[in-house]
């Protein structure tokens, strides 16, 4: 599916403890702590979110693109792979930027999320053995910042068709958009709640969350009962940050989702399919 974006945006969207961070040849970064930026826009990429911070906001994980030369083919083009890094925080600059092999080479990984208790790497990889194009998978992340083996989600999460965005919220519950199952049309916003190796089936958000065009990334706010969502269902398809209520009445006009009872049922369930044990290994 082709998405075109007309503008450059900033987005900014509640709760996200990130920093915005600029990666450049050789990997460098502009060291400013914008707390609330959920990300960018690349005329080439498309919407790309912004580097997840582990909760003492020591070590962030992102991703970032190169062309590379294709593993067959003397005179084939170079192709486009995205690669997973980790960076520290050090004396309250990042640095110390080191690559992550969480996929063979000249395959691609993308999007990484760390879970709150810096334990768990999740990211969209399109390595050999997917269900399809990216599919998502997890690593554990050792005591010595080294990653176990990259672990595919199965097909309760995964299809034929893109899965991209992972986002884990409160410890289990795993945002991810989802172009494969049947939706609204585009990518969809869907949830997974994760254990250590289980998982339930992946739940569609719903009308109010998602729409017929390309749904990206949510984060939510129970306290205010609101949902943030990125998606390209503005003007001529531009991003855009929407604001969805779970209050019993509207507020300045936002959609109101206070009975949606697939988000409900993917807060509640309790997980109960094992994942694949072994995808990737060095």
């Amino acid at each position: 599916m082709t998405r075109s974006l007309t503008y450059i945006l900033t987005l900014f969207i509640g709760l996200f403890y990130t920093a915005q961070a600029t990666a450049q040849n050789p990997m460098k970064f502009e060291n400013k702590e914008e707390t609330i930026k959920s990300g960018h826009l690349s005329t080439i990429e498309g919407y790309i979110p912004s580097m997840s911070v582990t909760l003492d906001g020591k070590t962030a994980y992102f991703s970032k693109s190169n062309d590379q030369k294709p593993l067959y083919g003397v005179f084939s083009k170079k192709e486009r792979i995205y690669e997973v890094y980790r960076a520290e925080k050090i004396n309250g600059k990042w640095g110390n930027v080191t690559k992550l092999n969480v996929c063979p080479k000249y395959a691609s990984a993308k999007h990484p999320t760390v879970s709150e208790d810096g334990k768990r790497l999740f990211f969209a990889s399109n390595m050999r053995g997917s269900y399809g194009k990216y599919d998502i998978y997890v690593a554990d992340i050792k005591s010595d910042g080294s990653l176990g083996v990259s672990k595919n989600l199965g097909p309760k999460v995964n299809t034929k068709e893109d899965e991209l965005y992972p986002n884990i919220y409160n410890g289990t519950l795993l945002f991810f958009a989802s172009e494969g199952h049947e939706g609204f049309g585009g990518l969809d916003l869907y949830a997974t709640q994760v254990t250590h190796n289980r998982l339930t089936p992946s739940v569609n958000l719903g009308s109010h969350i998602n729409s017929s065009r390309d749904d990206y990334a949510i984060q939510l706010d129970i306290d205010k009962g609101e949902s943030y969502v990125v998606s390209n269902r503005g003007q001529n398809h531009t991003i855009e940050h929407v604001t969805v209520s779970y209050r019993r009445q509207s507020v300045d006009g936002t959609a109101i989702a206070y009975n949606d009872k697939n988000l409900s049922a993917a807060l509640s369930a309790r997980t109960s399919n094992k994942y694949t044990s072994t995808s990737y290994e060095d």
